[in-house]
């Protein structure tokens, strides 16, 4: 029983590394036009309006959520944006999908409170989270270059 405890707890490792079976299909802007502009903007519209019923705040809840895993697809081995290069790996790349994931959670936690202020107050930090990837990644063709070092 130890030796067969030993050897499973070898094993995990090699399978927690173990490639997906199910490789990345769509490109980066793929998930950015499908998921994170549709879904940050339906967080984004309860600045706006506050949901009215339990229906638009569960619309709500599954948005930032979904945003939430979204990191997971961007940062997904294999995924390439639209010009066929990789999605870059780089620290600062992950990092500025972190503070998407870390912003996308606040609002997820706000929107489960029902709370329409802290959801406005949780747009702040996601739409930076944004900004500051797009102007480091999609509009600083000189940044990207460096990323790729």
């Amino acid at each position: 029983m130890q030796k067969t405890l030993r050897l499973l707890c070898l094993a995990i490792p090699c399978f927690a590394q173990a490639p997906s079976a199910y490789p990345p299909y769509a490109s980066l802007a793929d998930i950015m036009a499908g998921i994170l502009l549709p879904k940050s903007n339906a967080v984004f519209g309860v600045t706006k309006q506050a949901p009215k019923n339990e229906s638009e705040w569960t619309s709500v809840q599954t948005d930032a959520a979904v945003l939430v895993e979204a990191g997971n697809l961007i940062l997904a081995r294999g995924r390439l944006k639209e010009n066929g290069d990789p999605v870059p790996q780089s620290a600062d790349f992950k990092r500025h999908v972190q503070a998407l994931v870390a912003a996308a959670k606040g609002a997820h936690k706000a929107a489960l409170r029902k709370d329409p202020d802290a959801v406005f107050a949780a747009c702040e930090p996601l739409y930076q989270a944004c900004y500051s990837c797009h102007q480091a990644y999609r509009f600083c063709p000189t940044c990207q270059e460096a990323s790729r070092q």
